[in-house]
């Protein structure tokens, strides 16, 4: 469970990130720019362009996130290699705790080799800038937006979060999960002075909603909620808008219990 708290973490320290790209090698694909050190293996490299390029399609298709934009020619998406930690931290300005980092807006991962998640990390964060970029807007509730980068991750990268059903039941059963009202509400900045046990338990429950509203009512009703909620006034019309089972988050936690508990 500590990759939660890591993934929370990078997403919350990506400000103020940069690269001097003049002692940097480039390997080019179709949607990303890969920036790489002399050292760096290229088996390695080719194995990052190829996942890069995958998940790039995979998460575009799965929820028909169609934006204005393609990751095309000078908008490709980047991604820096340094030869080993030490370069990474002489490189980039990045966290000393931290194995990668991102800069959101303008498509940017940074890292090093050896990482044992990296490849589950970047399906992650690259949900987060294509969601971010298809959906607009200021108001997106971390829950979602976390939720929606976990389901493709677990999905098509070598995660494995399916395993955690059970906890989810039990964290049903023992009212020990976040009051749907409070999870709604919470933001980057709240989150980071929640325990390590808090934090586990949003991203454990973001996921479950995801998989819940997905799993209950079919993935192209979840493509069209997301569309409505691009294009509607706020997150709760565009929810009641789509599905008329749930008007309200009282009807979602509620629908959301049973479903686990089944």
């Amino acid at each position: 469970m500590k990759i939660f708290l890591l993934i929370l973490l990078v997403n919350s320290f990506f400000q103020n990130v940069y690269a001097e790209v003049k002692d940097f090698r480039q390997l080019r694909s179709s949607h990303f720019i890969i920036n790489y050190q002399e050292g760096v293996e290229r088996s390695y490299l080719t194995n990052i362009k190829q996942k890069a390029e995958d998940f790039y399609k995979k998460i575009t298709q799965e929820f028909h996130l169609v934006r204005d934009e393609l990751w095309l020619w000078d908008n490709r998406a980047k991604i820096f290699v340094a030869r080993d930690r030490k370069e990474y931290l002489d490189n980039f300005n990045c966290p000393n705790w931290s194995a990668a980092c991102l800069d959101y807006r303008a498509k940017k991962v940074y890292t090093y080799p050896g990482q044992k998640y990296f490849i589950s990390t970047l399906a992650h964060e690259l949900t987060h800038i294509i969601f971010r970029e298809y959906i607009k807007r200021q108001d997106l509730p971390l829950w979602l937006d976390e939720g929606m980068a976990m389901y493709i991750e677990t999905k098509f990268s070598d995660s494995r979060y399916q395993v955690f059903s059970g906890r989810i039941k039990k964290m049903i059963k023992d009212n020990s999960f976040i009051p749907f009202k409070e999870l709604t509400e919470l933001n980057t900045r709240t989150m980071r002075e929640k325990p390590d046990s808090y934090v586990n338990t949003f991203y454990l429950q973001s996921f479950s909603l995801i998989n819940f509203i997905i799993g209950k009512y079919k993935k192209h009703h979840f493509s069209q909620f997301l569309w409505n909620f691009k294009n509607e006034s706020n997150f709760r019309k565009a929810l009641s808008k789509t599905y008329y089972q749930l008007k309200s988050l009282k009807d979602l936690e509620e629908r959301w219990k049973t479903y686990y508990l089944k």
